[in-house]
């Protein structure tokens, strides 16, 4: 038997068929779609359960609650079983979520399944986002921001689909949703990920305790801001959009139009990342994304500069974690307690802005944005006094 077979890497290494890779995408574009519907059925769900704008924007937090939850049992799975088994379990609470999400008529009742429906996304986002992480080093920068692209495609066809069926009709898109999400777990079989419990490298990172929490604190803050941003602005666009006089329709293809340039921009990650390097990519992007937000001001040039703030966005959660794991190799436990932390920007930047729509009115979301952008910029600008830790 090769040393490769028999070393502390190669035990817990995730080896993916072409055809896992493929639905693993699948998967993303399923909670990417999920993710995508709140902000277009915001105006909806007001008139459909007669609540004020401001309380129906209360979908996107408890759905990221849900969120945050969801990734401890999904953790604790990949610790002591497949990881196909997670990937199968969750997928399952995401269609129920759903299917209960499309009966329900009471407001109280339907965000109890979207918070069902979170507890799915929470343990997908941080099981694909784990088992990618610990496949090949060669190829990894290209898998996750491909898979990772299957999220801002699924963001980009729900919010079509919303204007195909019309908006009041949201019931049947969060049904065949669930639908679909059936249909991924007959295809895990291709995914090749034993339990992480037996890691010997990440004992030797938790280790360097002194090194490691600077360092895995500092992405924390940054991803949280950074959630907070991309879940703020797919969230809320739209509605503002629709309250600057445009249609419902505009403002779908406004969002769908977000999460076509975070499409596009992830499909480029790749390519991308041996030009300009992960720091690069999302440093800059931070910068161009504040002027993107404050180009919102005008609701016109929202028409915009929001699709182009997709584009500018795509690299930096892909990125972020190739930084990470290039600071902190083989550490598994804390690319786990940044997704489950980074959850809480799902909560805090929507819940943001829905309070300062409430006091100030729609005008103030692009402000808001691009306040998200800048204090993101700074934390992860400060992640450049850290060096590598090195194992033995």
């Amino acid at each position: 038997m090769s040393s490769q077979s028999t070393s502390p890497e190669a035990a817990t290494q995730v080896e993916l068929t072409p055809l896992a890779l493929v639905n693993l995408t699948g998967v993303f574009i399923v909670v990417g779609a999920t993710s995508s519907l709140f902000g277009p059925l915001l105006v909806t769900f007001s008139h459909h359960f007669s609540i004020s704008l401001a309380k129906a924007g209360e979908v996107v937090s408890v759905y990221f609650v849900g969120a945050l939850i969801g990734v401890l049992p999904g953790w604790w799975g990949l610790k002591h079983t497949t990881g196909r088994r997670v990937l199968t379990i969750s997928l399952i609470a995401v269609a129920a979520g759903t299917l209960a999400s499309g009966l329900v008529h009471s407001w109280t009742v339907f965000l109890a399944s979207l918070f069902l429906l979170g507890l799915g996304f929470g343990s997908l986002d941080m099981s694909l986002n784990v088992l990618l992480s610990r496949t090949a080093a060669e190829g990894r920068a290209h898998r996750l921001s491909i898979v990772n692209a299957g999220y801002g495609l699924g963001a980009v066809i729900c919010p079509l689909l919303i204007v195909l069926a019309h908006p009041r009709n949201f019931p049947g898109v969060f049904i065949g949703i669930s639908l679909v999400a059936l249909l991924l777990t007959t295809f895990n079989r291709g995914v090749h990920a034993p339990p992480l419990k037996a890691e010997v490298l990440q004992t030797q990172i938790s280790a360097h305790k002194a090194q490691r929490w600077p360092i895995l604190l500092t992405f924390i803050f940054a991803y949280i801001f950074y959630v907070a941003m991309e879940t703020s602005a797919s969230g809320w666009m739209s509605s503002q959009l629709q309250r600057g006089g445009f249609s419902t329709s505009v403002g779908s293809f406004i969002t769908a139009a977000f999460w076509m340039g975070m499409t596009i921009g992830r499909s480029l990650g790749g390519p991308l990342h041996r030009i300009l390097n992960d720091r690069g990519l999302i440093l800059g992007g931070l910068v161009l994304a504040i002027f993107a937000d404050l180009g919102g001001i005008s609701n016109h040039v929202a028409l915009v500069s929001y699709p182009l703030l997709g584009l500018i966005l795509a690299s930096v959660f892909p990125m972020g974690l190739l930084w990470y794991t290039r600071l902190l190799p083989h550490d598994s436990d804390g690319i786990t307690i940044l997704i489950f932390a980074m959850m809480a920007g799902g909560v805090i930047g929507p819940g943001g802005v829905s309070l300062l729509v409430s006091h100030f009115g729609v005008h103030v979301i692009p402000y808001a944005f691009a306040s998200f952008a800048a204090i993101d910029l700074a934390i992860f600008a400060s992640i450049l006094r850290f060096k590598p830790i090195e194992l033995n």
